[in-house]
Order: C-alpha cells, then sequence, then structure tokens
C-alpha cells in the first residue's frame, strides 16, 4: 500500500503537467529513499523541472475488525527542484515567462494546488492535506548545481487490508508481472496495467 500511495503521488503529478496548462512538464519525476545532498551527488547534474517524493512514516495507528484492516497516518515529502543559471534569486522565482520557466516557489505552489485534498482515486480512507513546507538550506551540492529545493510535506489516511484466511485464498495458478523501463514510468497502479513495457506470464501446473 505505501509504494501503490508513493506511485499515484508521482502519477498524478505527471497527470497535471500532461493535462492542465502549467506551461512545463517535469523533466525528472521519481521517488527516493535516502538523505538527499548524498542522493544530489550521486545523481550528478539533474534535468529541472524536478519532482521526487518520498515516505516519511507511518503514526497514529487504529485496529480495525473489517477488511479495511489497520489504518494509519501515513507521511509523504514531495520535494521540488529549479534551476536557473542566471542568479539564485531567478531559482526561487523563475524567468520571464515563470509559466515556462519556473522556479521553486511555482513548482511548491502547483504540486500544492494538485494533491491539496486529493484522495488518489480510492487508495486513500482520507485525502492528502499539506502539513509543511519549507525551503532546503542551500548546501554546497545546491550551489554547485545551482538548484532552488522546496520540500512539501502532506499527511494522508490509508488502511493497510487484512490477510485472508488460509482457506479463502485460491490456489496460486497465475504469476503475472509488469515491468516498467526504466523504473517509475508508465506502470502505475491501478495493476495490471494496460501497456507496461513489459510483461511475464506463467501457469503454474496444478
Amino acid at each position: 500500500m505505501i509504494g501503490a500511495v508513493e506511485n499515484a503521488i508521482i502519477a498524478a503529478l505527471q497527470a497535471a503537467v500532461e493535462t492542465a496548462p502549467l506551461g512545463y512538464t517535469w523533466r525528472t519525476l521519481e521517488s527516493y529513499s535516502d538523505r538527499f545532498d548524498e542522493f544530489l551527488k550521486l545523481k550528478g547534474q539533474l534535468r529541472t523541472p524536478a519532482a521526487w517524493v518520498a515516505f516519511l512514516g507511518l503514526s497514529d495507528g487504529q485496529d480495525a475488525s473489517d477488511d479495511a484492516g489497520p489504518q494509519f497516518e501515513a507521511g509523504f515529502a514531495i520535494m521540488v527542484a529549479a534551476k536557473s543559471l542566471r542568479n539564485e534569486t531567478a531559482t526561487r522565482h523563475g524567468g520571464v515567462d515563470p509559466a515556462a520557466e519556473p522556479g521553486s516557489y511555482q513548482l511548491a505552489e502547483d504540486v500544492i494546488r494538485i494533491l491539496s485534498r486529493n484522495a488518489l482515486g480510492n487508495l486513500l480512507t482520507a485525502p492528502l492535506t499539506i502539513s509543511r513546507v519549507e525551503e532546503f538550506a542551500r548546501t554546497p551540492e545546491l550551489r554547485t548545481q545551482r538548484l532552488s529545493l522546496m520540500a512539501i510535506e502532506c499527511k494522508c489516511r490509508i488502511a493497510l487490508g487484512q490477510f485472508a484466511a488460509a482457506g479463502d485464498l485460491p490456489d496460486f495458478a497465475t504469476f503475472h508481472a509488469d515491468w516498467d523501463l526504466p523504473p517509475i514510468g508508465n506502470v502505475n497502479p491501478p495493476l495490471p496495467a494496460d501497456a507496461p513495457d513489459a510483461e511475464d506470464q506463467l501457469e503454474l501446473p496444478q
């Protein structure tokens, strides 16, 4: 479920630039799970506008006796980055045409509009709410790459579901896998995907 929500957030951000008149497209849009400054060093020069989604943790757990299973408050962070060769202010404020050359402020505002009260289809038991927005301190790596980075933290409620009783499980007769090449592309919930980059299906002997 955690991975499904993370992928659904990425899909929502991608869908917004494809269907809404934002004036730009994401040149980097993926998940990450590392210390961000080290992550930037490993990635090298970034292609912007950029956004990353990270899982922050679960809290406020509540047991449930129904099929929904245990429920939690889930935290996610969306980092957005803008780059400008003009000056540091331009990385935040954008270029002459902010829609076509957005700064980090504009990216953060757009993410807030896209995700605020978004239920991500039927994945969530309570929709996303924005809890905090802040600018990353200008580390040496950010200065080297001439980046401005903003973090948008959001929360939602998710249900993890219950394990099926052993007698309710059908025979494991078919294994199917949809492959996303490269990772984080067109294979997003709900699965199976309509048009995966590659797929495998194995019928097991009974």
